[in-house]
């Protein structure tokens, strides 16, 4: 294969996905590429999940009330962030909307075009994950993994995935930057959601457990992905390597 036209940035949150997707975008222009990359809401993205369909849903019931903590800043990261009380139905879709056949539609757009698509959390993050944290079996969460792998299979799709060293320490961070308001959601979400309703976890402990053990999950999928891919650790430490070290292999 040439040039990878697809482009798959995965982590936990705050593991630094928005900044990495649009230094990615930011970099290939300036070579004079055509490239886009698609944050998890905008319009016209090329894969829709459940995950950002209920998260749109509950920051509208939020605009609604007037909530403070409604606004749309980028700090989203599908299932693993969505708050308590979002809405758990499908946004009104129609049957087959979150078919994996889309992921098999835009390989094909990636095989054939000129442009580079870059997509955060798409994959693991908001495909895969929300069956491991409502505590599916492994076996299904692989699944789920195998059927959107074979289907991106003709664009044969970049992996990044962006990996703190200090789980505690990044969740700390995280919760900290984005707010009280914004991190006492988040920890109420997961306490909420079957994988630590089993466990008898709440408060920031559910939520560090989570990404441990999700952590954990990765590493097999990881192991199992097929495609060129990349694992970086805290790019924020140094955003200069970590973009070197991405466009070495975009474009090697």
């Amino acid at each position: 294969m040439g040039a990878a036209r697809l482009v798959l940035i995965e982590g936990m949150i705050g593991a630094g996905k928005t900044t990495t997707a649009r230094q990615v975008e930011t970099w290939l222009t300036s070579r004079g590429e055509d490239a886009r990359a698609f944050d998890e809401f905008a319009p016209d993205h090329p894969i829709r999940t459940r995950a950002v369909d209920r998260l749109r849903a509950h920051y509208r019931e939020l605009a609604a009330r007037g909530d403070e903590a409604s606004g749309e800043d980028g700090a989203v990261d599908g299932e693993g962030t969505q708050p308590p009380g979002a809405v758990e139905h499908d946004g009104g879709a129609r049957p087959g909307t979150y078919a994996v056949d889309q992921w098999r539609r835009l390989a094909e757009r990636c095989r054939h075009g000129r442009q580079t698509i870059i997509l955060e959390s798409a994959f693991l993050q908001n495909s895969v994950m929300p069956a491991f944290i409502d505590g599916a079996p492994a076996e299904a969460v692989t699944e789920i993994f195998t059927a959107i792998v074979r289907e991106a299979e003709a664009a044969e799709p970049l992996l990044i995935y962006l990996r703190p060293t200090d789980v505690a320490s990044a969740i700390a961070r995280v919760h900290h930057a984005r707010g009280e308001a914004w991190a006492a959601q988040n920890m109420a979400w997961v306490a909420s959601r079957p994988w630590a309703r089993r466990r008898d976890l709440r408060g920031r402990e559910a939520v560090v457990e989570l990404y441990r053990a999700w952590e954990g999950v990765v590493d097999e999928l990881y192991g199992r992905y097929p495609f060129p891919k990349l694992m970086i650790s805290d790019p924020q430490l140094d955003w200069a390597a970590a973009l070197a070290r991405i466009g070495q292999a975009l474009r090697p």
